[in-house]
């Protein structure tokens, strides 16, 4: 919103346009009347795509965004195909609150990258924009991790100061949920569970992030997740304090509601955040969607979420608990933070996955075949001189224990009294599993059998089982009959 003819422009971007949230990818936007396309997302946006928040009863709220005027986007479009520093620009990502994103070669080092470029008009207006834009930069270099976009250079040409960035072949989080409406649990979780072990390796590194949210969450092709822009990132101090202004930072539908009582961000209000995320991907919709700024702020507070099953049925009983703690008003009542909370989505995922995909996953590593039949998978393990020795691998969900199980089992020899003495003794030896008898297709056989629990039992623990016991199943089987039936 262009200011009055004898009139300074003012210096609060708020007090020029409108302080706004995209109702696609949730970016509070500081934009004017005219402006029909989201520079967070790049959305087209019709009438009602944009709601304005009444900012009038909540005047000490500040979101550190702004938004570059309609001639920076048309200075943006002058970097395509054009050289910039050793970069040759291809084409245009795009642009947040305080630069613009470019795909680019480098031409140096002949590989992809991303330019993010600081808006000059911006640096003019004030230097803490280059100082937030420098702090972003170390705050993401200071983290080295798979999931996390890494941070390959920060430079200056002329008047332009930029990030170069690992190019991330994909689309966020958010796109692909604009695309599918809502995501199967399995692959929620999964997707979460990674962008938390970057998240946990910003905790432990002493970060906060403050924007974890879909559209900050790169997807690449064959589904590995990303997590982006550090630019609201605060580092936590020796001590506890933090270096983090009274005013707020980010997001309003992701933000937590002490946040919005004045106290400091810290690592569960990123998980607040998680929850937020983890809802508004099974359900498509956001746990607390109100377009009055002060009414989300109360429904933020008091209000407790809706349940996810109302949107998707049959989500099980640990998912929707997880998801309310991290939901929980008071911060305390929380996951402590992203590691614990990295944990608890392991267990919830394994929990998810069915029986078969593991064990497929766990043969895998050892070039082993698995055949199902029904709910039980076999694998034979080939063994030295020739030997096998056969594996069953069984979801146990009954039994005397309030437990759901990983039941692992080999058959070692029919029972016979004969064999008990020398079967005791032989158990007193085995380290790995247990020597017991167990009815197998209506007889009584003498069986090597392990148990896991299914909340913790992953790949690499069915991998490890199976390639141990059938080395103990088939040593008892020789001790007791000399033979190899099984």
């Amino acid at each position: 919103m262009s200011s009055q003819a004898g009139q300074q422009p003012s210096e609060n971007p708020i007090m020029d346009s409108q302080l706004r949230i995209c109702a696609e990818c949730h970016q509070p936007l500081a934009i004017g009347d005219s402006d029909r396309i989201c520079p967070q997302c790049g959305q087209q946006l019709g009438g009602n795509d944009l709601s304005a928040m009444d900012l009038a009863n909540a005047e000490t709220v500040f979101f550190e965004h702004t938004a570059a005027s309609q001639e920076s986007t048309d200075l943006a479009q002058q970097y395509i195909g054009r050289t910039f520093d050793a970069y040759a620009v291809e084409a245009m990502l795009g642009r947040g609150g305080m630069a613009w994103v470019f795909r680019a070669q480098h031409e140096w080092l002949q590989r992809p990258c991303a330019i993010k470029i600081l808006c000059p008009q911006l640096q003019q207006r004030s230097d803490e924009f280059l100082d937030k834009f420098i702090a972003e930069a170390r705050a993401a270099a200071s983290v080295v991790h798979p999931h996390i976009v890494t941070v390959h250079n920060i430079g200056q040409t002329g008047e332009h100061h930029y990030i170069e960035l690992e190019y991330v072949p994909g689309r966020s989080l958010q796109s692909i949920l604009r695309q599918r409406k809502r995501l199967p649990p399995l692959l929620a979780v999964e997707l979460l569970l990674q962008s938390c072990s970057a998240l946990a390796a910003a905790h432990r590194n002493g970060l906060i992030h403050r924007a974890f949210k879909p559209s900050n969450i790169l997807i690449t092709e064959d589904y590995q997740a990303k997590l982006s822009d550090f630019g609201l990132a605060k580092r936590i101090v020796a001590g506890g304090a933090q270096q983090v202004p009274e005013t707020l930072a980010g997001t309003p539908p992701y933000m937590a509601p002490e946040l919005f009582a004045g106290r400091r961000a810290d690592a569960r209000s990123d998980v607040y955040a998680v929850g937020v995320s983890w809802y508004y991907l099974l359900t498509g919709e956001l746990p607390f969607a109100e377009r009055n700024l002060r009414k989300l702020i109360d429904l933020h507070t008091h209000a407790a979420p809706p349940d996810p099953r109302e949107q998707c049925a049959g989500l099980p009983d640990e998912v929707v608990q997880l998801i309310e703690r991290c939901l929980a008003k008071r911060p305390e009542q929380r996951p402590k933070d992203a590691d614990h909370l990295h944990a608890e989505l392991r267990e919830v995922y394994l929990g998810l996955r069915d029986i078969r995909s593991l064990v497929v996953e766990a043969m895998a590593a050892v070039d082993l075949k698995v055949e199902s039949q029904g709910d039980r998978h076999v694998v034979n393990v080939p063994l030295e001189g020739g030997r096998q020795q056969r594996i069953y691998i069984e979801d146990q969900t009954e039994g005397p224990w309030d437990e759901h199980l990983v039941r692992i089992y080999s058959l070692c020899c029919p029972v016979q009294d004969s064999y008990f003495r020398k079967a005791l003794e032989l158990n007193a030896d085995i380290a790995h599993g247990a020597l017991a008898i167990d009815e197998v297709d209506g007889q009584p056989y003498f069986v090597m059998v392990n148990h896991y629990s299914r909340r913790t039992c992953g790949a690499e623990e069915i991998r490890r089982s199976v390639v141990n016991m059938s080395k103990w199943a088939d040593q008892v089987e020789f001790a007791l009959t000399g033979e190899d039936r099984h």
